[in-house]
């Protein structure tokens, strides 16, 4: 069991710094220039140059890559350009919330999903069989921002039982 841990462990490091790379390759490959939003409508190149100087923008991509990583590694995020923020800070302010929505989906999934599963092995080859089959692709086919959007049209427009946005805590009452 530990050297199967341990190989996990293995391929997750190459893996993670590639798909690290990637993103940050393809964040550098976006059209635009976010400094100048940052430096405000008289776009001064004063400004601009000072915040290239902080972002480090004006070093190789190499080094802009490395830099980063070596602070992630550290627990620094950088921050945000939107806010200012710290990002860690961001995340922790947003992790309760994604922890309660991931349970709460993955405790309906298993509560759906197994039923559908046990009846459509036990009425395999029936109509009930095929179409518990066919539910089950098509909810695996449709993309989720279509289907996300098509259930808050049916239970907040239609039904009224949730508001369209907003959060609020499981726990709150």
């Amino acid at each position: 069991m530990l050297a199967l841990i341990g190989r996990r462990v293995l391929i997750a490091i190459p893996t993670l710094f590639l798909v690290s790379l990637f993103v940050f390759a393809l964040q550098r490959a976006l059209p635009g220039d976010p400094f100048l939003v940052i430096a405000g409508e008289e776009r001064d190149p004063e400004v601009i140059a000072r915040l290239r100087e902080i972002y480090r923008m004006d070093d190789p991509i190499v080094v802009q890559f490395f830099a980063w990583l070596g602070q992630v590694v550290q627990g620094d995020f950088g921050r945000s350009l939107r806010t200012g923020e710290p990002v860690l800070n961001l995340i922790l302010q947003k992790l309760p919330v994604t922890i309660q929505l991931a349970t709460a989906s993955i405790i309906i999934a298993i509560g759906i999903g197994i039923p559908a599963g046990i009846l459509a092995a036990r009425r395999k080859g029936t109509m009930i069989g095929y179409s518990t089959s066919a539910l089950a692709l098509s909810g695996l086919s449709i993309p989720n921002f279509w289907l996300g959007i098509m259930l808050i049209l049916l239970f907040s427009v239609e039904l009224k039982l949730l508001p369209p946005s907003g959060y609020e805590s499981i726990f709150s009452n």
